[in-house]
């Protein structure tokens, strides 16, 4: 009986507070949220529909989030459903799938549906509240009707006293007020609402907020102020910028880490400890700068299958690894152009990136084309590894590919990054763009055909010379100059308490020719228990080429193999400028990143 008198009064008290503000905007889809127990992580929803014509009304929560391509259970936090018309009487539902409320006798009636909201999925970046914010995706809040997705939305927000509300929504008549064009603009726009710390910044007349939610080792006028440099580099991609306004929503805390690209917007997630030192803060730069090349990359211009989104079900693309890989490639350029990363800290990425590639057996058994496509159901992992490749890394790397073999065809005339104006310009929503769009783009600004290039590294499995690459540019890679090796397995491990468990095994490495696999509790090497937290520091007691025995359980069942080591340099991949850079190697340099190439 409490249960439902607090229902009643919350209810009752939005009624009043929408009927004094509906009337200030021309709203169809009014959304009222209330953070009801913070500590609990509940929050109250009521939507409230324009008239329909329908004898039967679905009300829906999609099945994914916009920037994340994977089905997740959106609806899994919702209880308390109902539903009633303009005159407060009950209408009768039922629910159809996992995710849809099908309402009966609406035709010509105005239907409310209210419900409470469970925000515990903080990683996910979907909807969390505690007792010092709420992060509200609309993807995992918001019920929408297919009829009215296009109507604009009003939302009003009744959150604890002292929360400031930040989004890249327009605001509304006061500080937690907001309207969406539509469902669609909506979802885009997520909702930081709390306690935070703020910064406000105008760059070339358009104005940023960084919002920070959480205490950390961060500075936080450094980061507004690297962010404003940031945000200035995309003018050397793009012709203009699609916006007035931008919020960097940051949430510093512990255990959740990632980002999301949004419409005027980012959210990122990143521990608390991780901005003070020099690598981890460029970490933060390299990401906030991959969610703003978002802004036009995905935000504005789409591959055909990812417009309009369908959020009941997997978009197919080919493409994505553009939408993806491309971004991380040319997160770069505004980073270097911006002088917040240095060309050493740029080298040390690439070489980075060659040595993932090098160790990825999966180049072999699936193309990025293949990978954009099944990325709704791909796999991390040991089985991601060896046989598969990633939008991120792969399209970063054919992205490169792409860069200098336009670079190549133009006397640096022309770039990849004009091949992202050309899309922004001619495909920008509500157009999509395909392949052949792509193919034609590359014909225009090279005068030569793409259609074999696109084959091989784009449906086929790329293989790229990276030594060709980098000589293109002036620069050189090597290991060490004394070429020292050091032991290779091939085998990942984590401690367990009875040894060391097998994480990972690379395909066609010593130990996957001598048959371990992941999940075998290796307890001895040589007859000698394991005795360290890494199998490595074992294995640095032999030689390269010497063969040992691998004692372990599988399945309960003790089992020795014999794994006959190899060689790798001991040294990292370097990357350096070569001795003496020709004019056309400072040229295409300086053309690929906008520096001088300089030792």
């Amino acid at each position: 009986m409490i249960n439902q008198i607090k229902n009643i009064s919350f209810i009752f008290t939005f009624f009043i507070f929408f009927t004094a503000t509906s009337n200030l905007v021309n709203a169809q889809v009014v959304v009222d949220i209330a953070i009801t127990e913070p500590d609990h992580h509940l929050a109250e929803v009521r939507v409230s529909f324009e008239k329909t014509s329908l004898e039967t009304l679905d009300v829906q929560l999609p099945t994914w989030r916009t920037g994340r391509y994977e089905i997740l259970n959106l609806a899994n936090g919702i209880r308390k459903f109902s539903a009633i018309d303009q005159s407060g009487n009950t209408l009768s539902w039922q629910k159809t799938d996992k995710n849809t409320w099908q309402i009966n006798n609406t035709k010509n009636k105005q239907v409310t549906v209210h419900y409470q909201v469970y925000a515990n999925q903080l990683g996910k970046r979907t909807r969390h509240i505690d007792d010092s914010h709420a992060f509200l995706d609309a993807s995992a809040v918001v019920m929408y009707t297919a009829q009215q997705r296009n109507k604009q939305h009003l939302i009003n927000l009744n959150v604890p006293k002292g929360w400031r509300s930040a989004t890249g929504l327009e605001q509304g008549n006061n500080n937690h007020q907001f309207i969406a064009k539509d469902y669609d603009v909506l979802v885009d726009s997520p909702i930081e609402t709390g306690i935070q710390k703020v910064h406000h910044f105008k760059v070339d007349g358009r104005e940023y907020e960084l919002v920070i939610w959480g205490e950390g080792n961060y500075d936080e006028q450094q980061m507004a102020k690297d962010l404003a440099i940031i945000v200035k580099q995309a003018k050397y991609i793009w012709s203009d910028y699609p916006f007035s306004r931008y919020v960097f929503m940051v949430h510093a805390t512990s255990g959740a880490r990632g980002a999301t690209e949004h419409l005027n917007s980012t959210i990122i997630q990143r521990s608390r400890y991780s901005f003070h030192k020099r690598d981890d803060y460029l970490g933060f730069l390299s990401t906030a700068a991959h969610e703003f090349v978002h802004t036009w990359n995905v935000k504005q211009y789409r591959p055909e299958g990812l417009f309009p989104y369908d959020y009941q079900q997997e978009n197919y693309t080919s493409l994505l690894w553009v939408s993806e890989g491309s971004t991380s490639y040319l997160q770069n350029q505004l980073l270097l152009r911006g002088d917040l990363m240095t060309k050493k800290e740029f080298f040390k990425m690439l070489a980075k990136r060659i040595t993932s590639y090098q160790h990825k057996p999966g180049r072999d058994l699936q193309s990025v084309a293949e990978a954009s496509f099944d990325k709704w159901i791909s796999q991390g992992g040991d089985y991601g590894q060896n046989h598969s490749v990633n939008i991120y890394s792969e399209g970063f790397l054919v992205s490169w590919m792409l860069d200098f073999s336009i670079l190549s065809a133009t006397d640096n005339k022309k770039s990849y990054r004009d091949v992202h104006n050309l899309l922004y310009k001619n495909y920008r929503l509500p157009h999509a763009f395909t392949e052949q769009d792509m193919l034609t783009i590359l014909q225009q600004l090279t005068g030569q055909d793409y259609q074999d290039f696109w084959q091989q590294n784009v449906h086929g499995y790329a293989k790229p010379d990276f030594s060709k690459l980098l000589a293109k540019a002036g620069l050189k890679m090597f290991y060490s100059d004394d070429n020292k090796t050091k032991v290779f397995s091939g085998i990942k491990t984590k401690p367990h308490q009875n040894g060391l468990t097998v994480t990972a095994v690379e395909k066609d490495s010593p130990a996957w020719q001598a048959g371990l696999t992941v999940g075998d509790i290796i307890i001895a090497v040589d007859g000698l228990r394991i005795a360290h937290k890494q199998l490595d520091e074992r294995l640095n007691d032999f030689d390269p080429e010497q063969a040992v025995k691998v004692t372990f359980f599988r399945r309960d069942q003790l089992t020795t193999k014999t794994v006959k080591l190899a060689a790798m340099p001991k040294a990292k991949l370097t990357i350096k400028v070569v001795d003496k850079p020709s004019k056309a190697q400072k040229a295409f340099f300086k053309a690929w990143t906008g520096l001088d190439l300089v030792n």
